[in-house]
């Protein structure tokens, strides 16, 4: 005999175009002795969803709202919450083909007798490509000592009062996010395994969308353990914003065609980073600041470039950009991307224009060494200026002007590296930025 603290539940089906088995998801529900009513919310849909609710309407328990338009499953949620009565709340997806009566209360049950605060849906599937290939590795290094065999589960029973605090996500990421949320909170958590359990199949555009939101909300709601690093460094190009950006920069500006001579004469070793600098610095005499702010506000950042440097700033580390590039087009990039702690080629203006001179302190500090001593001493300042050893810092980079700094840091990345010699010295090697997420500790 169940020894349940409450004796009747809500339950709540967000529904977006799935006429073909909401019926059979509620009949089942509706099964459970503890069900006292049932709240469906209609999200827009487009197939005849409403029809097959409204068959079943002439059972009091059930409830049906319709949103004019679709707002996404965490809307949908947020508006059953707010209808239900009852303390134990559960959420059931309505695509489910093998749903049982037995199943829903096995999930409810360890909320019911008041056993755990949130209990999950643990079942067998034959597909699961995002939660095994981006969700649990993710899982592993944010939450070393926990783990859930189906972290992205929408079978999820737990308290009104922790649901309706949430923040709930409207998109894919609210199943993770409402797992993730729960943990910070301190929740009792529990899987429970109900078997084998059918979804509606996806499209592979459908998933790798999937895949993308999922992770975006586990960036957004990292920062939830401890690290041993304090600072990570970034360069900006190919790093932060994409290889082709400061090529669309000079082109817009008009200087890309002699721009494009002095970084290959750079390259090849022809012409010292002083003398590349002191002629760029000339290119750019006249240049309204204005002008390369508004162009610079165009550009766009590396993928989930804002992302992770937001989840960075929340799991506690101080963020750094390093360039050789000039003050004029690093600074309006780096106020967008919200990092104050950087480290470039201060230009002289006047009158908002660029002089064509070199501030004096930069000769101090930029171009009495080669670029690669000269990048070395700037991650020096940026890490004596938060006072953070080395060790303490984590290097990203895509240029192998870089090496130096790989050295001095705790752990180096490169960053989409096509450099030989970058890859082999990196520690880690990362093709996309929320990689970096996943392997710092």
């Amino acid at each position: 005999m169940d020894n349940l603290v409450c004796d009747k539940f809500s339950i709540i089906i967000p529904a977006y175009n799935e006429a073909r088995t909401i019926r059979g998801v509620i009949i089942e529900a509706l099964k459970v002795k503890e069900v006292s009513e049932l709240i469906v919310v209609d999200d827009g849909s487009a197939d005849g969803t409403e029809k097959a609710v409204r068959k079943l309407l002439g059972d009091p328990r059930v409830i049906f709202v319709s949103h004019k338009k679709n707002r996404g499953k965490g809307a949908a949620l947020r508006t059953g919450i707010k209808k239900a009565k009852n303390e134990v709340v559960m959420f059931l997806d309505a695509d489910l083909r093998n749903i049982t009566g037995h199943k829903i209360r096995k999930i409810a049950l360890p909320v019911l007798s008041d056993e755990v605060d949130v209990s999950r849906a643990s079942f067998c599937r034959r597909r699961g490509r995002v939660t095994e290939f981006a969700v649990k590795p993710m899982m592993k290094i944010l939450f070393p000592g926990m783990y859930f065999d189906q972290p992205i589960s929408g079978q999820v029973c737990a308290k009104k009062s922790f649901l309706e605090a949430l923040d709930l996500e409207n998109r894919w990421g609210v199943d993770i996010g409402i797992l993730l949320d729960a943990i910070q909170a301190g929740q009792r958590i529990i899987e429970v395994d109900i078997g084998k359990l059918e979804h509606k199949a996806n499209s592979s555009e459908n998933i790798a969308e999937m895949s993308m939101q999922v992770l975006e909300m586990m960036i957004k709601k990292a920062g939830l353990i401890q690290h041993k690093y304090k600072l990570v460094v970034f360069t900006l190009d190919n790093t932060l914003i994409p290889k082709d950006s400061l090529l669309l920069i000079f082109k817009k500006l008009k200087i890309d065609e002699d721009m494009g001579k002095l970084q290959q004469d750079l390259r090849e070793n022809k012409i010292a980073f002083r003398e590349f600098t002191e002629r760029v610095t000339k290119l750019l005499a006249g240049v309204s600041q204005t002008e390369i702010e508004e162009i610079c506000r165009k550009i766009p950042l590396a993928k989930y470039a804002l992302e992770v440097i937001r989840a960075l700033r929340k799991r506690k580390y101080e963020v750094a950009i390093v360039s050789s590039n000039f003050s004029p087009i690093v600074r309006p990039i780096t106020e967008r991307l919200g990092v104050s702690l950087v480290e470039c080629v201060n230009l002289e203006t006047k009158d908002g224009k660029i002089t064509g001179k070199i501030s004096g302190e930069v000769k101090d500090k930029w171009l009495k060494d080669d670029l690669e001593t000269a990048f070395e001493k700037a991650f020096a300042r940026i890490a004596n200026r938060v006072k953070i050893k080395s060790s303490e810092t984590i290097m990203v980079a895509n240029s192998p002007k870089c090496l130096s700094l790989f050295n001095r840091s705790g752990l180096s990345v490169a960053c989409r590296p096509s450099d030989k010699i970058l890859r082999e010295k990196a520690d880690k090697t990362i093709s996309i930025l929320p990689e970096l997420l996943a392997i710092i500790e």
